[in-house]
């Protein structure tokens, strides 16, 4: 900061000529010593001080002075310039002259004529030290409060950041649909939730007709696009807030359905079936059509405590099965209290 200013105003030379060594004894250099012998030269001083960016600390002016008296000043110069501490200098007890210079100046001492070369000086040095202190502690505030609003972005960030993080955990990096950990966790979640509500749990599995043969044909990054054809053809028929999509292992993608009977399950992965048939992605090697299809299995139950969600990923597996052994390209529903007497189908290449 540079140093601050001190404007004397008095319309008595050899007054002001006193002040002025007065105060650059009391000040030791620590500011600068302005002079004005009328109002108007003391507001004409002010205005080119402000243009220079000073920091006009304190104003001395008497009171009785020709043209703008001294309380009308101080008035004036608190309205241009509010942080200056001003201090009234008269050798009259105008009550009147204090009390407007108080209430319209925001006065910060006032001092009687003749003064003491002591109080002057104290009074004086109190003012300046007071500005400076008040200065540097706005500036101090400013700082906080720049590094409150740093802080306050940096943790915004980061909390974005965790979020992203979050949503990457249980996010499948080539679908973007949910991964097989949220699938479990949601399975689980749901589960206990329709157990207590005591409402129908629905699971669709799907699963890219001949994927295989589709790679080695085309090669792995046109599998990677025709996954993730499949994943939005998924996504855009797996629309309410509550369900669930995710990628389940390589071409097998699964839908959680709560509150969803068998019915609703079978629509939702025949309209599954049909979307993505109508994508069109041509698959040469498929021996069931010149485009990519998907067969599903569908399976619903009332959770009880006598099953468990690996139970109805299993009725669902079963239907999937029965699905490509019915030709594939198709959906495929098993009552849940029927899907588990057929023990051969585990450990079967279904392609």
């Amino acid at each position: 900061m540079s140093k601050p200013v001190v404007i004397c105003v008095d319309d008595e030379p050899t007054i002001l000529e006193s002040l002025k060594v007065e105060l650059r004894k009391a000040l030791d250099n620590q500011c600068i010593i302005e002079v004005a012998e009328s109002g108007q030269e003391a507001l004409e001083l002010l205005d080119e001080l402000q243009e220079e960016n000073s920091e006009i600390a304190v104003v001395l002016s008497d009171y009785l002075m020709p043209g703008i008296l001294g309380d009308e000043l101080l008035r004036i110069i608190h309205q241009r310039s509010p942080k200056t501490l001003n201090i009234l200098l008269t050798g009259q007890a105008d009550l009147p002259a204090l009390g407007n210079a108080i209430k319209y100046a925001k006065l910060y001492r006032y001092i009687a004529k003749p003064w003491q070369p002591d109080d002057l000086k104290l009074t004086v040095i109190e003012a300046v030290n007071s500005y400076i202190q008040e200065k540097k502690i706005q500036e101090q505030t400013l700082k906080l409060q720049q590094m409150n609003e740093e802080l306050k972005r940096l943790a915004s960030e980061l909390k974005l950041a965790n979020q992203e993080l979050q949503r990457l955990a249980v996010t499948d990096s080539l679908t973007k649909l949910a991964n097989r950990r949220q699938f479990d966790e949601y399975l689980v979640h749901e589960w206990l939730r329709m157990m207590r509500e005591q409402q129908f749990l629905s699971l669709i599995l799907c699963d890219v007709d001949f994927f295989k043969n589709y790679n080695d044909k085309y090669g792995h990054p046109a599998g990677d696009n025709c996954l993730r054809a499949v994943a939005n053809a998924i996504r855009q028929q797996v629309k309410r807030p509550g369900d669930l999509a995710a990628r389940y292992g390589g071409e097998e993608f699964v839908i959680i359905l709560p509150n969803t009977q068998a019915e609703g399950a079978v629509n939702v992965a025949e309209g599954i079936r049909q979307q993505i048939k109508s994508l069109n992605l041509p698959h040469s090697q498929s021996k069931i059509a010149d485009c990519i299809t998907v067969s599903s299995g569908v399976a619903s139950v009332v959770p009880h405590p006598n099953y468990s969600p690996s139970d109805l990923i299993a009725a669902a597996d079963i239907a999937l099965y029965e699905a490509k052994q019915q030709g594939r390209d198709c959906v495929i529903y098993k009552p849940f209290s029927n899907s588990f007497e057929d023990e051969n189908f585990e450990g079967l290449d279904l392609g």
